[in-house]
């Protein structure tokens, strides 16, 4: 059994599920907190709500399925995911302030999910509502609602006092009545993974929203390349549970790696049909892909970057930003993106590419990778609100474009003795032949076009004093960091660069 419906299944009236979209602070979450009766809707965190919940609620008798997705557009992929798996759309505008930019995405994305949905028109009770406004707006978005030459439902309400709720949930029902959802609770589970990360007691906990069928624990279950035994079930309030049916949210314990988000899942009859299910999911990966489409720059500066966040969706999500947040000058490549602390497996996989950067969406830093960082010299940035993550990586960036040098000939200098030479560093003496030689200036060892060596002066001496410059005509000693080849005789240019970034 494949979770197929199989022909004489039983097939019954499905709960609806529903997504929650609309602008930020329009009051999403605020409306499903006023909905499921509780009170733990005290905004958005960092101004976003972090990753998609699902909620079961009853009205008059009926099951409704809540999906919560973020509210602004940093998250649009996962929102949009949310609405591929929802039955109806509820989009929230805030009477007082009319479509925003979130709202027309969230529109769009119903309307591409092929979903219908209704409109929550939202803080009416406001001295600034102005109903009749945010429908005309509504209109420039192809969005006629109900009594504007449309058929679009749309209620007004406030979920801060709960006027006009009850309604809304009526107009949710009616409009499962007219979609017909009708699914076997005989067949075996599947549908779509919303979250999954990883708990440091628990293990992988995986959240799954059934659109068909019943899940058991002890099921083998499959879902891309990860297939495990379920060893424990808990439905949205906490309690363990053996069984559940379609349009259920429930966490299930058991994978060894998280499931990817928005990925489907399955329920197989036994671990063979489970296994070979994962291994024809499997695509063989591409190593240190480019993030989104991939890209061929010339002399793009390469950035091998580790994404590590709390959650799935929350890593998708900055997975998609920094897209955004690179440019023509850079070739970004992802060698990692999971979820859990920044560990010294992340820190040795980054060390094996120069200027490496390893950021992380509220996670931790363990003490032996931060050592470990500091010894090969990777950058670790970690952040709680993903703002300040984004402007850091943006800052770093442009913190490695490439400078624009301006060289300024100053002297030159023929090598009388080579004295010392360890590593890099060389002592030497010499006869300035040309203009100065300067402490801080750069010098090139060359023979015609052919550069042997280069370095910084470090030091200059003139009869056994620190001098800052020597003229022409004089002989000094002079103390370099230097790479490369010098021997007696060889003239070296002495130059100054000015930095300006390009």
């Amino acid at each position: 059994m494949n979770g197929e419906t199989h022909q004489g299944a039983t097939m019954i009236t499905r709960p609806p599920i529903v997504v929650i979209m609309g602008h930020i602070d329009h009051g999403k979450t605020t409306l499903l907190d006023f909905i499921r009766s509780s009170n733990v809707a005290i905004g958005e965190a960092g101004h976003i709500t972090q990753h998609i919940g699902a909620y079961e609620v009853e009205r008059n008798g009926h099951r409704i399925t809540f999906l919560d997705t973020p509210g602004h557009e940093l998250f649009s992929r996962m929102r949009e995911r949310g609405a591929r798996v929802a039955d109806i759309a509820v989009i929230v505008v805030a009477a007082d302030e009319g479509v925003k930019p979130q709202t027309a995405e969230a529109i769009r994305a119903a309307k591409e999910a092929g979903i219908p949905f209704l409109v929550a028109l939202n803080k009416i009770d406001r001295p600034e509502a102005d109903a009749n406004r945010v429908k005309g707006e509504l209109a420039e978005h192809d969005v006629l609602v109900e009594g504007w030459g449309g058929n679009v439902p749309i209620a007004e309400l406030s979920a801060k006092t709960g006027a006009g709720v009850p309604e809304l949930l009526d107009l949710i029902l009616l409009a499962s009545e007219m979609e017909e959802l009708v699914a076997s609770p005989d067949s075996a589970g599947s549908g779509v993974v919303i979250e999954s990360h990883r708990d440091r007691k628990r293990g992988v906990v995986a959240t799954l929203l059934i659109k068909n069928g019943t899940i058991r624990k002890g099921d083998w279950i499959q879902s891309g390349a990860e297939y495990a035994t379920i060893r424990v079930m808990e439905n949205s309030d906490g309690n363990i549970i053996e069984s559940v049916s379609f349009s259920s949210p429930v966490q299930v314990l058991g994978f060894s790696l998280p499931p990817s988000v928005g990925d489907a899942f399955q329920i197989y009859m036994g671990k063979k049909q489970a296994e070979e299910a994962a291994k024809r999911s499997i695509v063989p990966a591409v190593v240190s892909t480019n993030v989104g489409e991939p890209v061929v720059q010339e002399g793009g500066m390469v950035v091998p970057l580790i994404i590590k966040a709390d959650v799935a969706g929350s890593r998708e999500a900055l997975e998609g930003e920094i897209t955004k947040v690179s440019s023509g000058l850079f070739v970004i490549k992802v060698l990692r993106s999971d979820i859990g602390d920044i560990a010294d497996d992340d820190v040795k996989t980054a060390s094996g590419l120069p200027g490496s950067i390893i950021i992380g969406f509220k996670v931790k830093v363990s003490s032996s990778a931060e050592t470990l960082a500091q010894r090969y010299g990777i950058t670790i940035h970690t952040a709680n609100i993903i703002y300040e993550l984004l402007d850091w990586f943006r800052i770093e960036l442009e913190r490695r474009i490439p400078k624009q040098r301006a060289r300024t000939e100053i002297g030159a200098l023929q090598v009388l003795r080579v004295f010392k030479k360890e590593g890099k560093s060389i002592v030497f003496g010499g006869k300035v032949v040309r203009g100065v030689v300067k402490k801080d200036a750069l010098f090139e060892v060359k023979h015609g076009e052919e550069v042997l060596g280069s370095g910084t002066i470090t030091n200059v001496q003139q009869s056994k004093m620190d001098v800052k410059e020597v003229a022409a005509g004089s002989e000094c000693g002079i103390a370099a960091t230097f790479s490369g080849r010098m021997i007696a005789g060889d003239v070296i240019d002495i130059f100054e660069e000015d930095e300006a970034q390009s």
